[in-house]
């Protein structure tokens, strides 16, 4: 199966990740996946779990998980990004996100994803100076 992104679009997306990062204390992840998955919803709150999005100092932690041959993406916030985001956040991003797939590419759709995502956690979570990147940026499988 051909990638969803190639290996430039990735250093791209990584770019990206770490624009919006510097915009906020708060850490975003990116998953790809080409599994076909009974529950996507639980694979994704797995790899939130392994990515460890729980373990940041201030609960911020958010990630986008593309399921590309399922056309689906799910984002996850930790506890204190959802006590602070509207309820309808999440749809409103994923809808977004799913438009821009269908309108141009995955990474337009991912860019879309973390600019909203930049955007929204920057208000609750400005960066302050001596922040430290508390996960990696690199994409998840």
């Amino acid at each position: 199966m051909k990638p969803i992104l190639t290996d430039e679009e990735e250093l791209l997306l990584v770019a990206a990740i770490r624009e919006q990062e510097n915009r906020t204390s708060a850490e975003i992840r990116v998953c790809l996946t080409y599994k076909l998955l009974w529950r996507p919803e639980r694979y994704a709150w797995k790899v939130f779990e392994r990515a460890c999005m729980q373990a940041t100092r201030q609960r911020n932690g958010v990630i986008i998980v593309m399921m590309p041959r399922m056309k689906k993406v799910i984002v996850l916030g930790d506890t204190g990004v959802n006590a602070l985001v509207p309820p309808d956040f999440w749809k409103e991003t994923v809808d977004a996100m799913i438009h821009e797939l269908h309108q141009s590419d995955a990474l337009s759709a991912l860019r879309e994803g973390l600019q909203r995502l930049g955007d929204t956690l920057a208000r609750h979570w400005p960066r302050t100076p001596g922040d430290v990147n508390e996960l990696p940026d690199e994409l998840l499988r």
